[in-house]
C-alpha cells in the first residue's frame, strides 16, 4: 500500500469508523495492522472493556479488538465508600484478572449509566445510583485508571449496540425504546448517537401525552407519557377497569389467555405507545424502532405496535424486538469501545503522518 493509499484509508476510517465494512473495513484493518494495534488477531494494547451499570447490578465484559468476549463479570450494585467510582474500579480489576490482561493492554473503557450524561462526563437525574454531583465521572475514572473512559446514558449505549448488530442491514438511523418500570429512548442518526444540548435527547417519557402533563410529572418524575405506558401506568389502567392482576406480566398473560379486560388494556396501552413513537418517526424518520425492556420483549408486542404505527404516520417504519435482550447495554458498550479505540488509533496515525510530512 502506498503512502497516499494509506492516508486515504486513515481519513476514510476516521470519517466514519462505525461503518467500516466492505472495502472500507479492509482498509481499516490495514490501518490498524500498520499501527500495530492488531497483530495476528492479538492485541498489544487493544483490549476493550464494556460496562452496564444499573441500579441493581453491574455487568462487565472484556473483549479483544474484534469484539470477541474473553471474560465477563456480574455483581450487585453496592454502596462503596466512594460510590460508583469505587465499584467500577474494583470491577475492572476483577475482570482483567479473570481475563489475564493488564491495565496497560486496555485501549478503551465504555460505561452505560442510568442517568443524563453531560458533555463533561458528569451524571445527573439518576435516582438509583448516587453519582458525584458536578464531577466528571469519566474524567475521574480516566485519571484513576490511566485508560480512556467514555460514559453515556445506558439506553443510548444499548441503542448503539442495536445499531452495530444490525449495521449489515444497511440501516444507519434507528431508535431504541426501553420499556419497563420507566421508558427511555436512544437515537442513532447516521451512525451517531444523538444526545442533544443537555445530553437528554430521547427522553420520550416526558412527551406531554396520555395524562395531564403537570399532574403526571408531579406524581411521576418520568413524565406524562411514562406514567401512561410504563408498567405502573398499565397496571393502573387495568385496575381501573376492575382487573386484579399484580403485575404487567400477569396482564399480558391474561390477555393471551382470552381475558377481555386484559386484552383491551393491552391494546389501548400499545396504541398509546405507538402514538408516542409516531412523534419520533415524524421527527427523525428512523426506518426502524427497536423495543427492549420487560414490555418490549414480550412476544407479539413489536408487531402490534408496528400495526398501530402504520395507521399513524405516512412513512414506513419497522418495529422489532431487541436482538440483544438484557445484554443490549453490555454489547452496546463493547461496540462503542471498539469504535472509540479505532478512532483513537487512526487519529494517532494521522498525527504521525502529518508530523512526517511537515
Amino acid at each position: 500500500m502506498s503512502e497516499t493509499d494509506f492516508l486515504s484509508a486513515i481519513e476514510a476510517t476516521l470519517a466514519d469508523s462505525a461503518r467500516a465494512d466492505g472495502e472500507m473495513g479492509r482498509r481499516a484493518q490495514t490501518v490498524l495492522r500498520c499501527a500495530g494495534w492488531l497483530e495476528e488477531g492479538h492485541a498489544r494494547r487493544g483490549y476493550l472493556v464494556g460496562m452496564d451499570l444499573g441500579g441493581t447490578k453491574l455487568l462487565a465484559a472484556l473483549a479483544t479488538p474484534d469484539g470477541s468476549i474473553v471474560a465477563e463479570w456480574e455483581a450487585a450494585t453496592k454502596d462503596y465508600p466512594n460510590g460508583p467510582l469505587g465499584q467500577v474500579d474494583d470491577m475492572v480489576a476483577k475482570l482483567l484478572a479473570k481475563g489475564g490482561v493488564t491495565l496497560d493492554q486496555v485501549a478503551q473503557i465504555v460505561i452505560g449509566v442510568p442517568g443524563v450524561v453531560a458533555r463533561d462526563g458528569s451524571v445527573s437525574l439518576s435516582p438509583h445510583v448516587d453519582f458525584p454531583a458536578g464531577q466528571s465521572f469519566s474524567a475521574t475514572l480516566e485519571d484513576a485508571l490511566g485508560v480512556p473512559v467514555a460514559v453515556d446514558n445506558d439506553v443510548n449505549v444499548a441503542a448503539f449496540g442495536e445499531y452495530a448488530s444490525r449495521r449489515a442491514d444497511g440501516l444507519h438511523t434507528l431508535a431504541f425504546a426501553a420499556l419497563g418500570t420507566g421508558i427511555g429512548m436512544g437515537l442513532v442518526v447516521d451512525g451517531q448517537v444523538l444526545r442533544g444540548v443537555h445530553g437528554a435527547a430521547g427522553e420520550l417519557g416526558v412527551i406531554p401525552f396520555g395524562a395531564d402533563p403537570a399532574a403526571a410529572y408531579a406524581a411521576n418524575p418520568g413524565g406524562a407519557f411514562e406514567a401512561t405506558v410504563s408498567t405502573r401506568g398499565i397496571l393502573a389502567r387495568y385496575r381501573a377497569a376492575g382487573g386484579k392482576a399484580e403485575s404487567v406480566r400477569a396482564i399480558f398473560d391474561a390477555a393471551e389467555a382470552g381475558d377481555r379486560v386484559a386484552a383491551d388494556v393491552v391494546d389501548q396501552s400499545l396504541r398509546d405507545l405507538a402514538i408516542g413513537l409516531a412523534t419520533v418517526v415524524a421527527l427523525i424518520d428512523p426506518g426502524l424502532i427497536v423495543l427492549g425492556g420487560g414490555i418490549g420483549a414480550r412476544p407479539g408486542v413489536a408487531a402490534k405496535v408496528e400495526s398501530w404505527l402504520g395507521r399513524l404516520v405516512p412513512t414506513q417504519c419497522r418495529v422489532l424486538p431487541s436482538q440483544n435482550g438484557a445484554r443490549a447495554g453490555l454489547f452496546g458498550a463493547l461496540a462503542k469501545a471498539r469504535k472509540l479505540a479505532i478512532a483513537g488509533v487512526v487519529r494517532r496515525e494521522v498525527e504521525l503522518l502529518r508530523g512526517a510530512a511537515a
